[in-house]
């Protein structure tokens, strides 16, 4: 029986080389037995870059993935490139014109570079000195005026406005559908406010130990019995994850 890994990139994956690398000799024996899905805020150009940069400090390449969501879950790449069925899904109700003339104007916001947006991807910093409660105004603001989309905030200042049925979580419930793969075979990995809807989707989960604010305030406010806040950071604690849950066991 297959399993499903599901990692973020920046400060969990990658953070500590040993530690990524460590990983990685404990999963490559057995690497035709999961499937394995990187869900990172990044470009695909940006993660290949990235892939550059730890090459060269490592020697190593990066293990390949089956399936890359980038952009907090924007975009789904796999081995025929961008998957056009989700890009489909994304584009009903996705009014990304009126959402981005709607917050021209409101205070406090101010938008990432062009490198950042896509087509299903709205992509601001915030800067106020009450960043949680902007993004909240925010929310109520689409709301109220009849624009759904998905919310995704994290590092105290970097906000992704997404179509309301994309987010990473939803990219990774659509894949591990198409992969006919269990709840219970599904580990997510993350750090980051945005992997807050990573951890929505009821799988088993693991939260680093160096997370963000934004990702620990949610799971203490939740606390749900099939997550584990790891003791270690990076990919040693994906490692204590992946012992703690037996994941191991599905190989």
């Amino acid at each position: 029986m297959r399993f499903l890994l599901v990692t973020d990139l920046d400060n969990a994956l990658i953070g500590d080389n040993r530690a990524t690398i460590a990983l990685y000799q404990k999963l490559i024996p057995y690497r035709k037995r999961f499937c394995l899905i990187y869900a990172t805020g990044r470009s695909m150009l940006s993660v290949k870059d990235l892939t550059r940069s730890f090459q060269k400090m490592t020697g190593d390449w990066l293990l390949e993935p089956d399936y890359l969501i980038t952009g907090v879950g924007s975009e789904i790449y796999g081995q025929d490139g961008l998957d056009r069925e989700w890009a489909e899904r994304l584009t009903k109700n996705w009014q990304r014109t009126a959402i981005a003339n709607l917050l021209k104007s409101f205070p406090d916001l101010s938008l990432q570079p062009p490198s950042e947006q896509n087509l299903w991807k709205l992509s601001y910093y915030v800067e106020s000195s009450h960043n949680a409660a902007a993004v909240e105004s925010i929310r109520n603001l689409l709301t109220n005026v009849g624009l759904p989309a998905q919310i995704a905030f994290s590092s105290n200042r970097d906000l992704d406005i997404l179509p309301v049925n994309g987010g990473k979580g939803n990219a990774v419930n659509y894949l591990r559908s198409k992969l006919e793969l269990s709840i219970d075979a599904t580990l997510v990995c993350g750090s980051s406010g945005n992997d807050i809807s990573l951890f929505e989707q009821q799988t088993l989960g693991v939260m680093l130990s160096n997370s963000q604010k934004e990702l620990l305030d949610w799971h203490q406010s939740h606390r749900l019995s099939q997550h584990y806040l790891a003791r270690s950071p990076y990919g040693w604690g994906i490692i204590e994850a992946l012992d703690h849950f037996k994941m191991l066991a599905y190989m």
